[in-house]
């Protein structure tokens, strides 16, 4: 008789799978489900070596699986300069001055996650804000969209930019009045720091990993995929396979490769001899492809067809030209890959849809092309996107963090189509974070899915909510098949892995309000408890 090597029992167990929605206990052996039933049927399952989990009558739901954030710049942001909370101009100069303190001159500060809209300022630092406090340090600080940063003096010098540096293809230097640069830098404009900033070792992007690994260990995240893995750190690849061998990152990872990164050979993309999505192991894959086609929203740069609202006159800017893209999609199809696009305006969602339709006709959602973000959709994308069905990767908490940034950038009426969720009812759905561009807790992201509220308290188009299934399987079933994943994850059934959290309260018995307040109790990847919370 085979033993378990896990077993959870004492709880409420949500299986999400639709033939045996409830259970009472769990097994697994070798890091798989053998059986899930009531607790006497697993009770003959234990033997003397079995690891017993008591719920003690909480709830076990399968592990979060974030589909869309960037675990590294997500670890890099807990031990670098971290401005998510800053209020002012002020708190920004104040954290960089504070950096500067503990680090010799001419070394690099780095950091990021500040947003202007939450700024007291309503604006961007610049360089003449930091000189001050940073006159022998080279800075660069990361705006939390991840499509512009601001850099010092020092650092502008250092990469040579100037009155006279043209704007590169894509990209855009802010200028003040007198034409100088400010310091920030838009979309591939950034590039032009970024390429001299000094490289990570691999022991500091381990670290990164693996502070990344424990706080979504603590939020019951037993999956990630990387949106955008190749481009931070020389030997980035090898980290995470490091780091997943000897146990710094606990959860299941894949990794979306950046397309800037890879060569071209024979009219295909080549990557080491021509691997492409899906190799790797149960716990480190390669994903889809990353393709950027415009930017962000709060930042004015993703791509609209009307201008915004503020400052009107503005579109944002496609940083792909849509035969490039074409050609890009077509290339990567024909290499293996499957294809995962960032677009978030109209103008860019139709330029992903088109560039679909073109290179993988009408069969196009059996190859899951992903639609990342997915921000601005006008009805006639939403029919689109229905009837190409690809699947769409997106990210609630934006709602609750930057709905109010969206609403002044693209004004009252577009805000009925701004990151839709029921409406994509008929569209394969997976929900995310984005993290660190936001907060990556699962159960806040479950919140703002249900809730639709801002933080400043209003509701953005309510009627556009899902139910708390609906979101729970577009967090766990949704991720998986987002990542061809779905036979191995993401519902609780004999033969999957056994990847749980178990919750301190039931979240069908919660205010939807309320959801974020629920514990985590511990979080189970392939049988193993990698956190416990009580």
């Amino acid at each position: 008789m085979v033993h378990a090597d896990f077993v959870v029992r004492g709880g409420r167990i949500y299986t999400l799978d639709p033939a045996n929605p409830r259970a009472e206990a769990l097994a697994a052996w070798r890091g798989r489900i053998l059986a899930v039933g009531r607790a006497e049927e697993i009770e003959g399952l234990i033997g003397p070596g079995t690891r017993v989990l008591d719920a003690r009558g909480a709830t076990v739901l399968p592990g979060f699986h974030d589909a869309h954030c960037h675990i590294l710049l997500f670890g890099l942001s807990l031990v670098e300069v971290n401005l998510r909370e800053a209020t002012r101009i002020s708190e920004v100069v104040e954290a960089v001055a504070a950096h500067a303190r503990k680090i010799p001159p001419g070394r690099w500060i780095r950091g990021g996650g500040y947003n202007e809209n939450k700024l007291a300022e309503r604006r961007h630092p610049t360089r003449y804000d930091l000189d001050p406090v940073s006159p022998h340090h080279p800075v660069w600080l990361s705006h939390i969209s991840g499509h512009m940063g601001v850099a010092n003096s020092l650092a502008l010098e250092r990469a040579g930019i100037t009155r006279e540096t043209p704007d590169p293809p894509g990209g855009h230097i802010v200028r003040d009045e007198r034409g100088e640069p400010t310091g920030l830098l838009q979309e591939t404009a950034q590039e032009l720091i970024k390429r001299i900033l000094p490289p990570y070792s691999l022991e500091e992007v381990k670290a990164a990993l693996a502070a990344a690994g424990r706080r979504m260990a603590a939020e019951g995240i037993t999956a990630a995929q990387d949106a955008w893995a190749g481009w931070i750190a020389p030997e980035e690849f090898r980290a995470y396979q490091e780091a997943v061998a000897e146990g710094l990152l606990p959860q299941r990872a894949w990794l979306l490769v950046d397309v800037e990164r890879l060569r071209v050979q024979d009219e295909r993309f080549d990557f080491a001899f021509g691997l492409h999505t899906g190799f790797g192991d149960d716990r480190l894959r390669l994903g889809a492809i990353k393709i950027f086609i415009d930017g962000s929203l709060i930042g004015r740069t993703a791509a609209l067809r009307q201008p915004y609202a503020d400052p009107p006159g503005v579109f944002g800017m496609l940083v792909q030209d849509p035969r490039g893209l074409v050609e890009r999609v077509r290339r990567a199809h024909a290499s293996g890959w499957q294809v995962a696009m960032h677009a978030i305006g109209d103008r860019a969602i139709e330029a992903a849809l088109d560039a679909i339709e073109e290179v993988m006709g009408p069969e196009a959602a059996r190859f899951r092309p992903r639609i990342e973000h997915c921000g601005v959709v006008p009805p006639d994308l939403l029919q689109r996107l229905r009837r190409l069905r690809p699947v769409v990767v997106t990210q609630p908490r934006f709602l609750y963090e930057l709905g109010e940034g969206f609403r002044a950038a693209l004004g009252e009426e577009r805000m009925a189509w701004t990151y839709p969720l029921a409406s994509l009812r008929e569209v394969p759905l997976a929900l995310s974070s984005d993290r660190p561009v936001v907060d990556g807790a699962p159960l806040r992201g479950l919140q703002a899915a249900l809730t639709r509220r801002t933080r400043e308290g209003w509701a953005l188009v309510p009627q556009e909510a899902l139910t708390l299934e609906e979101a729970l399987r577009a967090y766990t079933v949704g991720a998986a098949y987002a990542a061809f994943a779905e036979k191995e994850l993401g519902t609780l059934e004999p033969g999957k892995w056994a990847d749980l959290v178990v919750l301190g309260a039931d979240p069908f018995e919660t205010d939807p309000e309320a959801l974020e307040t629920i514990p985590i109790y511990a979080t189970v990847v392939g049988g193993q408890v990698v956190y416990e919370g009580r």
